[in-house]
């Protein structure tokens, strides 16, 4: 019949083994720092690099976006002021196609007779157009009212819901915006064109206006100007530069940019740049001839 050992055999049997020259020991203080610092060293190096990683990927990122904006802003600008002074008949005169408005629109847009396109102040303009067809909107999904013509039908009357849409455009809240006709110039939110846009600036290339609104008169562009336009002058063409920012800060990594300079020697306010929030900036510049208002 076998027992198990009691407490007193055990530790009998330890001290024999003891006695025998039989040793245990742990691990020293020394190797427990060793190992420590290589973790630790194991550990700086992939921190750094997954930091290094996330700063990189945001920094790619803000670019893009910027990039996608620029391509989508200039794109929609060109195909929406192309449209100034469209007429439905293109023997109409300008002044008959776009009869001079007695009072403001909503949005803050008033046109002399023969104006499709006007500057209210720096970096917001107007712009008005007949509509192509009963299907066309304006930027607000407003219909032209327009089911009872046939193609290229002149509207007896144009005006706004009668044939002829009112634009303006402007930078508000980080976004280009479009304002209808009947969109409040102040309460209107209005329709965001292209996203990130922190300033735009505009520069017109005019010409002297027709004599008795000729629909045979010489049409050029004689010079371009940043300022108003005279009464006697008509816009005939469009170089604009936008600044676009990133929406999140911090991706500088404490590197200088010119961007910020360059926006400020082409006319724009160093206010529109701010780059104490680590923003990325982009400048985007496009021109464009007015086709309808040239021959």
């Amino acid at each position: 019949m076998t027992t198990a050992p009691t407490p007193c055999a055990r530790a009998s049997e330890l001290g024999a083994r003891s006695a025998a020259g039989i040793s245990q020991r742990g691990i020293s203080l020394v190797e427990i720092m060793v190992a420590m610092a290589i973790g630790l060293v194991i550990v700086l190096i992939a921190t750094t690099v997954y930091t290094q990683g996330v700063s990189n990927f945001s920094f790619r990122t803000g670019q893009s976006e910027n990039l996608g904006n620029s391509r989508y802003a200039l794109e929609t600008l060109e195909s929406a002021f192309t449209k100034a002074g469209y007429r439905r008949d293109p023997t109409q005169k300008m002044k008959l196609a776009f009869p001079a408005t007695a009072s403001a629109h909503a949005n803050g847009c008033q046109f002399a007779a023969g104006e499709a396109i006007k500057v209210l102040s720096a970096g917001v303009l107007c712009i008005r157009f007949q509509a192509r067809d009963k299907d066309e909107k304006d930027c607000a999904g407003t219909a032209a009212g327009i089911n009872s013509l046939t193609a290229y039908e002149a509207p007896p009357a144009p005006a706004v819901g009668a044939g002829l849409f009112v634009e303006k455009y402007l930078v508000r809240n980080g976004s280009l915006v479009c304002l209808s006709a009947n969109e409040d110039k102040d309460t209107g939110l209005g329709t965001a064109v292209a996203d990130g846009v922190r300033d735009v600036l505009f520069e017109y290339g005019v010409g002297k206006a027709p004599v008795d609104d000729d629909s045979l008169a010489e049409r050029k562009i004689e010079s371009y100007k940043t300022s108003n336009p005279a009464a006697d002058e008509v816009i005939r063409s469009l170089r604009y530069s936008f600044l676009f920012s990133s929406t999140a800060g911090g991706l500088t990594g404490g590197m200088e940019s010119t961007v910020c300079t360059r926006w400020t020697n082409l006319g724009g306010t160093a206010a529109s740049c701010d780059t104490a929030k680590g923003q990325l900036y982009q400048v985007a510049s496009g021109a464009l001839t007015l086709r309808n208002l040239m021959p």
